[in-house]
C-alpha cells in the first residue's frame, strides 16, 4: 500500500514542474564565480568592498577635508623687525641692481604658510616685483629671511619704498603696535650730498661765533640824548664804538672799500628802550626813499629774534622774528625826516613813529659819513627784558651812491653769514645786567 500510493504522487509533481518550465522565460546564464588567489584568507574574501557604480573620474575631497585645509587663521598677525641689509641712505649707482633683505620674526599667533607673501605697499617700488611669496612656513616665535631684487632709479636722488606681509586672503600687516607699520628700503641713487650736522641747542643759547660773534648791550641808568652826537664827556657812548659791520653781504661788485661803506655801532638798554649809536663811513650819502623802500638809500637794518631758544633750529622766519629799518631821512635839503620802518612780521609791518631817531652828517679828517642815534621801544618787539636774555641779532647798513636813483647797491653787516629769511644765520645779542662803556 505504501508503494502504490507514493508513485502516483511523484508522477504528479514531475508533471507540474514540466508544465511551469514550459511557460516561464529562460533565466540568463549565471556569471561564473572567480575564487580569490589561493593565499587570500576567508576573512579577507568577505571584506572585499563592493564595486562602485560611479563612473571613473577625478577624486573630489570630502567637504570636511576641504574646510579643514582652507580655513584662515583667526589669531593675530604681527611681525617684529630683526635685521636688514642695505642700510638707510646707502649710495647705489643709478640704474644698478641690488638686493634688499629683511629678517622678520613671527610674534603673532598664526603660522605664516607658503600662502603668505611680502608685498609692495607704497612709495618707490624700484623695479621690484609686486610680491614675493614665502618659501616655507614660519611658526609663531620663528624667524624668516626674505630677499627682494630691486634696481636703483636712473635719476639721482633719495628714494624710499614701503613693504608689508600679506595673508593668503590679502590682509596686510607689518611691525609695531597692532602690526600697522611697514618695513622699508631707503637708498640714494648716486652720491648723496654732505650730511648736515644735527642742530643742537647750546647752553647758554648763542648762535655760532662764525655768525658774527656775540654783541653785548649794556644796562644804563643814564639814557643818551638822541641828537646824533656822541657826547663822550657826558659818558653817553664810548669814544670808540665797540662793534663793527664790515662784511659785504650784498652787492660786492659795487662795493669799493671800507671808505665806501662800513660802520661801527654800540647798544645800551633800560627797562623801556634799546639805545643805538651808529657811525657809518660813506663817502656819498644818498637817501631819496622812505617807508618800506628806505633800504634803497643809505639806511640801517636790525634783525631781532625774540625767541632764540624755542626756534633755535628753525631756518625760516616766524612771528617772533623782526626786521626793523632805521633811516636818517633826507639829510641834504628839506624833506623827509628820520624814520623807522618794520618789514617783518608782516602782520605788524609799517612805520613806527615811536622810535626816536636823529642823524647828522660828519665830514672830518679821515672820516666822511654820518652818525645816527636811536631809541627803540621794547614794545616794537613785544618783549620786556629784565637782564641776561639772549636774542638772535644782526646789524647791517645799506648804501646807494647814485643821486637821483632809488636803489640798494650794496650792504655790509656785522654777520658775514646773514640771510634775511634764515634766522639760523644770524648772530646773538645779550642784555648785560651791568653798566658798561
Amino acid at each position: 500500500m505504501k508503494s502504490f500510493t507514493r508513485k502516483p504522487l511523484v508522477g504528479l509533481v514531475a508533471l507540474l514542474v514540466l508544465t511551469v518550465g514550459c511557460t516561464l522565460p529562460l533565466a540568463p546564464t549565471p556569471t561564473p564565480f572567480v575564487f580569490p588567489t589561493p593565499n587570500m584568507t576567508l576573512t579577507a574574501l568577505f571584506m572585499i568592498p563592493p564595486t562602485s557604480t560611479v563612473p571613473a573620474g577625478p577624486t573630489t575631497p570630502s567637504t570636511v577635508a576641504a574646510t579643514a585645509t582652507s580655513a584662515a587663521c583667526t589669531g593675530t598677525h604681527l611681525a617684529d623687525f630683526v635685521s636688514e641689509t642695505v642700510p638707510d641712505g646707502t649710495s647705489i649707482t643709478p640704474g644698478a641692481a641690488f638686493t634688499k633683505t629683511w629678517t622678520l620674526k613671527n610674534v603673532g599667533t598664526c603660522t605664516w604658510t607658503t600662502g603668505y607673501s611680502l608685498v609692495f605697499d607704497s612709495g618707490s617700488q624700484m623695479g621690484a616685483p609686486a610680491s614675493v611669496p614665502l618659501t616655507a612656513s614660519v611658526a609663531p616665535g620663528a624667524t624668516v629671511t626674505i630677499s627682494v631684487a630691486m634696481t636703483a632709479p636712473s635719476t639721482v636722488g633719495s628714494y624710499q619704498g614701503f613693504w608689508k606681509l600679506s595673508t593668503p586672503a590679502g590682509t596686510r600687516f607689518g611691525v609695531g603696535t597692532g602690526g600697522t607699520t611697514a618695513i622699508w628700503v631707503k637708498i640714494y641713487a648716486g652720491t648723496p650730498p654732505p650730511v648736515v650736522p644735527a642742530c643742537v641747542v647750546p647752553s647758554p643759547v648763542r648762535r655760532p661765533d662764525g655768525n658774527g660773534g656775540m654783541v653785548e648791550a649794556y644796562w644804563t641808568t643814564n639814557p643818551p640824548a638822541i641828537d646824533g652826537y656822541f657826547d663822550s664827556f657826558a659818558e653817553e657812548w664810548p669814544t670808540t664804538l665797540k662793534y663793527s659791520a664790515t662784511s659785504v653781504v650784498f652787492g660786492k661788485s659795487q662795493w669799493d672799500n671800507e671808505a665806501d661803506l662800513s660802520a661801527t655801532y654800540h647798544f645800551k638798554w633800560d627797562g623801556s628802550y634799546l639805545y643805538l649809536a651808529a657811525k657809518v663811513r660813506d663817502n656819498n650819502y644818498v637817501q631819496e626813499s622812505s617807508g618800506s623802500n628806505m633800504y634803497h638809500g643809505d639806511s640801517l637794518e636790525i634783525l631781532f629774534d625774540t625767541a632764540l631758544k624755542s626756534d633755535y633750529c628753525t631756518a625760516s622766519l616766524s612771528g617772533d622774528d623782526f626786521q626793523l629799518g632805521v633811516s636818517g631821512g633826507f639829510l641834504v635839503g628839506s624833506g623827509q625826516e628820520p624814520e623807522a620802518y618794520l618789514w617783518f612780521p608782516t602782520d605788524k609791518a609799517g612805520l613806527k613813529p615811536v622810535a626816536t631817531i636823529k642823524a647828522v652828517q660828519i665830514s672830518a679828517p679821515g672820516f666822511v659819513g654820518y652818525q645816527i642815534e636811536a631809541k627803540i621801544p621794547w614794545t616794537i618787539f613785544s618783549i620786556t627784558p629784565t637782564g641776561g636774555e639772549e636774542y638772535g641779532f644782526a646789524f647791517s647798513v645799506s648804501d646807494n651812491d647814485s643821486s637821483g636813483t632809488s636803489k640798494q647797491q650794496s650792504m655790509v653787516s656785522s654777520d658775514p653769514k646773514r640771510v634775511l629769511t634764515n634766522p639760523m644765520t644770524w648772530g646773538t645779542i645779550q642784555m648785560e645786567t651791568e653798566a658798561g662803556p
